[in-house]
């Protein structure tokens, strides 16, 4: 395997976003042994090339940046690590597919990330992407705050076309029920102490306050994301990146450029979700507030308060909370064995659910 020439790292940064939010190292520093030998086994299954950079982050996916021999466009390779993480890239790559041929809105399939070539079932598995222009969100964002809110308005506008070209309103309880009954039954599974007397009660009554509310109410339903937030939003360099026109077509002038890590998307999703994790991760990127910190204040004040998002309601918080902490613990077993994570995101919200 040629690794090429070293990456210094002022240069990591132009390449951040092959990895949609996760920190860029050099081959050379790219840390266990068992990830070098995944590296040469991948570069032996996709043939000659060269590795511009590695990724890695909190998923059990290793990412890279590959140039082919031929002198082609770079490719992104992703190597999922474990099970839980291949079966996350069938669901990402599977979803891309499903979306891309239901868009009409050539702007909006161009920020789906293109799958150029899929070997999950291989030795080792390989899932390989085209690489989307841009810079994360995040990345804009740590360096120019300032921007959070035309970052924001740009971003909901991108949420406004895919709901305008896949939504509607829905009252149709099963979804509810899909919605709520395998993210709810992953975090009893998944964590001992969700199937504890505080835990449970913490569960029950997240259940029966979502869906009583969206029973009583329409809900928007339109291809949901699912992890939607700044990290996996790539834009335009910041020097174009401004305010969007206040007219014309939701991708139209938009410094959006991409729109990565599908994984957690389904196609009759509540639409409320995705609005609630931007405003949700502006907090903890913006101002340090844990997820759980910021759940917890919209639980006591019924409603979730961002300068850039406006007001959301509870429901959609609750939606965009378990969205994220199923997610991430049906993607890598590693979080219920964090217990910074479990203390800051997921037992604070279940013990004031479960407050008499």
């Amino acid at each position: 395997m040629s690794t090429g020439r070293r990456v210094p790292v002022h240069e990591l940064m132009g390449v951040r976003e092959v990895a949609g939010g996760l920190l860029l190292v050099p081959p050379g520093v790219a840390g266990r042994a068992v990830d070098g030998l995944r590296l040469r086994l991948a570069a032996r299954e996709l043939g000659r090339g060269r590795w511009e950079a590695v990724a890695q982050g909190f998923s059990d996916v290793l990412v890279a940046r590959r140039r082919p021999a031929d002198g082609g466009p770079p490719v992104l390779v992703k190597c999922p690590r474990t099970q839980e993480a291949v079966l996350a890239l069938a669901r990402e790559r599977d979803a891309v597919k499903v979306l891309a041929s239901q868009l009409r809105s050539a702007g909006l399939r161009e920020l789906l990330p293109r799958t150029v070539d899929s070997r999950l079932g291989a030795r080792p598995p390989v899932l390989v992407q085209e690489v989307l222009p841009g810079v994360p969100g995040d990345v804009l964002l740590s360096r120019r705050p300032e921007l959070a809110g035309a970052v924001t308005a740009a971003a909901f506008r991108v949420l406004d076309g895919l709901r305008g070209a896949t939504g509607g309103p829905s009252r149709d309880g099963r979804l509810v029920d899909g919605w709520l009954g395998h993210r709810l039954a992953v975090l009893s599974d998944r964590v001992r102490w969700c199937r504890g007397a505080e835990g449970t009660a913490g569960l029950l009554a997240l259940r029966a306050f979502l869906r009583r509310e969206l029973a009583e109410h329409p809900v928007e339903v339109a291809w949901t994301h699912g992890d939607f937030t700044p990290g996996n939003l790539l834009l335009r360099s910041p020097a174009r990146t401004g305010p969007p026109p206040d007219d014309g077509p939701p991708v139209a002038g938009s410094p959006v450029t991409g729109l990565v890590d599908w994984a957690d998307a389904t196609a009759d999703g509540p639409a409320v979700v995705d609005r609630a994790t931007f405003a949700l991760a502006l907090g903890w990127l913006l101002d340090g507030r844990s997820w759980g910190e910021q759940v917890v204040t919209a639980l006591r004040t019924g409603a979730l308060h961002r300068p850039e998002t406006g007001e959301l309601p509870l429901t959609g918080v609750l939606l965009a909370w378990l969205w994220h902490v199923s997610g991430n613990l049906e993607k890598s077993r590693r979080f219920a064995r964090n217990r910074h994570w479990l203390r800051e995101v997921l037992v604070p919200v279940l013990r004031e659910l479960a407050r008499p």
